[in-house]
C-alpha cells in the first residue's frame, strides 16, 4: 500500500511538471531556435524525473531490505549467549580451571586456580557469617528484648481507634499520637513498670498518667515497597544462578579446548599485526566450550548449589528483617543495605584480582546460542521473502514468545519472589486475629543464647529449644 501511494505521488508530481513546461512553452518565442531549446529542456527535465522515480524506488527497496535483515538478526539473537561472570569470584573458579586444562595445566595457571579456590571459600565464610549474625539477631536477641513480630500491628491506623486491627500488642487501641517504634515503646514500658515497682500502692495513678503507647509500623505500603526493592536487588543473582545451570546443561559434555591460536585469514600475520598494532596475545582466543562431566558436577556442587543456598538464606533473613522493621527510614536504609551481602563475591574478586586474571577474563568470549550463517547465505530477494513469511505465518508459540518482550522474564521472577517472600513471612510468624487481621504468634524465649549453624539456616529442621511459657502473647480480653 505504501509503495502504491508513493507511485501515485510520483506520477502526480510528473504531471505537474509537464503542465508547467507546457505553460512555459506558450510563453517562449515560436521560432525554430526557441522550439529546440524547449525540446531540450523538456528532455532533460523528463530524464531527471525518471531518475528521481528510480531513486525513490531504490531507496524504498533498500529500506525494506534493511528492515528485513535487521529483524532477521534480532530474531536470532533472542536466543542470546551464555556467559560466565567476569567480575565475580564464582565465574573465575568456573572458567580458570578449564582454561588451565586446555593449556595442559601449566604451573602458573594452576597456582592462580588454587588461589581463586581459596578466595571462593573466603567469600563463603564471609557471606555465611553475616547471614548467621542477622539470624542470631532475629531469632535470639530480639526475643530476649521482648520484641514480637510486627505482622499487621498499626497497619490500619487510618481507621483507628474504632476500626479493625486497631488493637496493639499491649491490648490497647491505637491512635496516631500513641504509635511508637519498638525502642521507644519498650523504654516507655520500662519507665511505667519501674514506677509501679517503686510505688506499688499507686498503680491506678501511674496507669492514668503514664501511657507507654503502642508498638506498630508507620507505613505498611513503605514496608511492602522496600521488600520489593530488596527482592529486585537479588534478581541479578537469580539470573546468574540460572545462567550457570543453563551453561552446564548446554555446553558439550566433553573436554573441548577453550584456548586457540586464531591465525589471520585475510593476509599475512605480520601484515595484519602491523595494520591493527596487535601483539601475539591478540591472536590468542579464549572462548567457552565443552567441559568434561566430572568438571560440570564439580562446578554444580561447589559453586552453583552453594550460591543458590546463600541467595535463599539472605532472601528469608532480609524479608524477616524488613517486615519486622517499623520505622520508615529504617526500612528504606535496611532494604538497600541487605543486598550488600550478596555482592561480597564481587568485593572479594576486586580485592584479590591481579593482572593475569583480568587479562584472561577480558579475553573470555561468550558461548553463542544462535547462528547467522543461514541469513548470510541468503540473497536480497530471499531475505525479503523470509522476512515476510516470518511476519505473516508466525506460529502461535512464536507470537506468544514475542509478547513476552512486553513484560521481561526478570520482572516475572521478581514479582513471583516478592509475593512468595511476603506470604512466607505471614505464614511463619503471624496468625489471624478474631477481626481478620494478622497478629504476631506467641513470643517464646530461647533456652540458650547460642544459635547453632543448623538452627540459623534450617530452623524448621533443627528446632530452637524454648521455654515452656510464652514471654508474650496477644491479650485475650481485647477492648471493645
Amino acid at each position: 500500500l505504501k509503495l502504491r501511494l508513493l507511485n501515485v505521488a510520483t506520477s502526480l508530481r510528473t504531471c505537474l511538471l509537464r503542465i508547467d513546461f507546457k505553460i512555459h512553452l506558450q510563453q517562449l518565442d515560436s521560432t525554430q531556435e526557441g522550439s529546440q531549446v524547449v525540446h531540450r529542456e523538456m528532455s532533460a527535465r523528463d530524464s531527471k524525473v525518471e531518475l528521481l522515480v528510480d531513486m525513490d524506488d531504490m531507496d524504498h527497496a533498500d529500506v525494506k531490505l534493511g528492515a528485513a535483515k535487521l529483524c532477521a538478526y534480532l530474531r536470532e539473537q533472542e536466543s542470546g549467549c551464555l556467559h560466565m561472570e567476569t567480575s565475580s569470584v564464582y565465574g573465575v573458579v568456573m572458567a580458570l580451571p578449564q582454561i588451565s586444562r586446555s593449556c595442559g595445566w601449566p604451573r602458573g595457571l594452576t597456582l592462580i586456580c588454587l588461589r581463586w579456590y581459596f578466595a571462593l571459600f573466603v567469600n563463603y565464610a564471609l557471606q555465611l557469617w553475616l547471614i548467621y549474625l542477622i539470624n542470631t539477631e532475629r531469632m535470639i536477641w530480639d526475643k530476649y528484648s521482648g520484641k514480637m513480630f510486627v505482622c499487621d500491628f498499626g497497619a490500619n491506623m487510618a481507621a483507628c481507634p474504632d476500626g479493625k486491627g486497631c488493637v496493639g500488642p499491649a491490648g490497647t487501641r491505637y491512635t496516631p499520637s500513641r504509635l511508637y517504634d519498638y525502642g521507644a515503646w519498650s523504654t516507655r514500658n520500662y519507665v511505667r513498670d519501674s514506677l509501679r515497682a517503686l510505688f506499688p500502692d499507686r498503680h491506678d495513678d501511674i496507669d492514668s498518667h503514664v501511657d507507654p503507647g503502642e508498638f506498630g509500623m508507620e507505613s505498611p505500603h513503605c514496608r511492602i515497597l522496600c521488600v520489593l526493592i530488596f527482592v529486585m536487588s537479588l534478581t541479578s543473582e537469580v539470573n546468574a544462578i540460572y545462567e550457570g545451570f543453563r551453561l552446564m546443561l548446554t555446553i558439550p559434555t566433553k573436554a573441548q579446548p577453550w584456548v586457540r591460536y586464531d591465525r589471520p585469514k585475510w593476509g599475512e600475520k605480520e601484515h595484519v599485526k602491523n595494520v591493527h598494532s596487535w601483539t601475539e596475545l591478540e591472536l590468542v582466543k579464549i572462548q567457552i566450550a565443552g567441559m568434561p562431566l566430572h568438571w560440570k558436577f564439580f562446578n554444580v556442587i561447589l559453586v552453583l548449589v552453594p550460591k543458590a543456598f546463600l541467595w535463599f538464606s539472605i532472601l528469608t533473613a532480609g524479608t524477616m528483617l524488613l517486615m519486622d522493621t517499623a520505622c520508615i527510614d529504617d526500612i528504606i536504609i535496611n532494604s538497600t543495605a541487605l543486598g550488600f551481602v550478596l555482592v561480597l563475591d564481587e568485593l572479594v574478586f576486586a580485592t584479590l584480582s591481579n593482572t593475569q586474571t583480568q587479562t584472561i577474563l577480558d579475553k573470555l568470549e561468550d558461548y553463542p546460542l544462535f547462528s547467522v550463517d543461514y541469513h548470510e547465505a541468503l540473497d536480497d530477494h530471499e531475505a525479503l521473502l523470509h522476512h515476510e513469511e516470518n511476519e505473516r505465518a508466525a506460529s502461535l508459540l512464536k507470537k506468544a514468545r514475542s509478547m513476552m518482550r512486553i513484560l521481561p522474564f526478570n520482572a516475572l521472577i521478581c514479582a513471583f519472589t516478592w509475593v512468595c517472600a511476603i506470604m512466607w513471612y505471614y505464614r511463619a510468624h503471624c496468625i489471624r486475629s478474631p477481626d481478620g487481621t494478622w497478629i504476631s504468634k506467641n513470643l517464646d524465649l530461647p533456652r540458650s543464647v547460642t544459635l547453632t549453624w543448623g538452627q540459623a539456616f534450617f530452623p524448621s529442621i533443627f528446632r530452637i529449644p524454648v521455654e515452656d511459657e510464652a514471654s508474650w502473647s496477644m491479650p485475650a480480653d481485647l477492648p471493645s
